[in-house]
């Protein structure tokens, strides 16, 4: 995550390793039969399956560029050949070739053995500013295996979320930054492991004061989920969203809110699958 643009950015951090090894990648992916034909066709030509090849992948997302640092399994040769192909060229060991939208690039070389930069801006030399960090970063990942952090800005137009979700998520809009993250629960929770995982909420806020007024928020509007159920007597399945939602609680400390909610396995598999709205 230190070797990508993060001024502004949007900033997402995904360990493959650790989704593939709790058995959630194939229900996030779905089956390779369904995969679209011209991604396998791609995957063919350059030697990758993303399933078994690729590792961790750090992101971020600035003014509509795309930047990534992929961890994994590479072969070079094939990569740089699938850019010729495309009518690209690879030039002092960077490669660019056209996108699918117009006057874009899709740029890569290798930042090391095992990390792959890549970056699609309308620079042949945009992965260039995927690089080793010359100075030391206060950027913190936590060991989760799916991270996203974005400027409270980003949250101002939430329209496209599920309706159940955008109450809880507008009063980010407020915050300096707010990230998310979703990692295996702990042994104190029931289930067995691999069965329920925890969200994480970060927010750092501009005072105290703005900490103290957004925790009240967030426990005010679970609340209110919570009283709103209880008078039509419809108790949440865990595998619904609704239960996910009024499960939360909440920490203020200083200029920091955070939240956490337990979230079971079926619900993720419900979100991936399309069939919860």
């Amino acid at each position: 995550m230190q070797t990508v643009p993060l001024d502004g950015a949007v900033k997402i951090y995904i360990d493959l390793k650790q989704i593939r090894d709790g058995g959630l990648l194939e229900v996030l992916a779905g089956p390779k039969a369904a995969e679209d034909p011209d991604y396998r066709r791609f995957a063919d030509q350059i030697g990758f399956d993303y399933r078994t090849d690729l590792d961790a992948v750090a992101a971020s997302f600035v003014h509509g560029d795309f930047y990534a640092a992929a961890r994994g399994h590479f072969d070079w040769k094939r990569l740089s050949d699938y850019a010729r192909a495309q009518q690209g060229s690879c030039i002092n060991r960077m490669c660019s070739l056209p996108s699918d939208q117009p006057y874009r690039k899709i740029s890569f070389y290798m930042l090391s053995s095992e990390v792959l930069a890549i970056a699609i801006s309308d620079s042949p030399q945009g992965a260039a500013m995927v690089a080793t960090p010359s100075a030391k970063s206060v950027i913190a990942v936590p060991a989760a295996a799916l991270w996203i952090s974005a400027p409270g800005t980003d949250f101002k137009d939430l329209k496209n979320l599920p309706a159940g979700t955008q109450s809880f998520l507008t009063p980010l809009a407020s915050a300096r930054e707010a990230s998310f993250s979703v990692q295996a629960a702990g042994p104190a929770n029931s289930g067995p492991p691999g069965s329920t995982f925890e969200i994480r909420m970060d927010v750092a806020c501009v005072s105290p004061d703005a900490a103290a007024a957004l925790g009240h928020v967030f426990s005010s509007t679970t609340d209110v989920l919570r009283r709103l159920l209880v008078g039509q007597r419809a108790a949440p399945k865990r595998t619904d969203l609704t239960a996910v939602l009024v499960s939360g609680r909440f920490e203020t400390h200083e200029s920091s809110v955070t939240g956490f909610w337990p979230i079971d396995r079926r619900v993720i598999e419900s979100l991936a699958s399309g069939q919860m709205k």
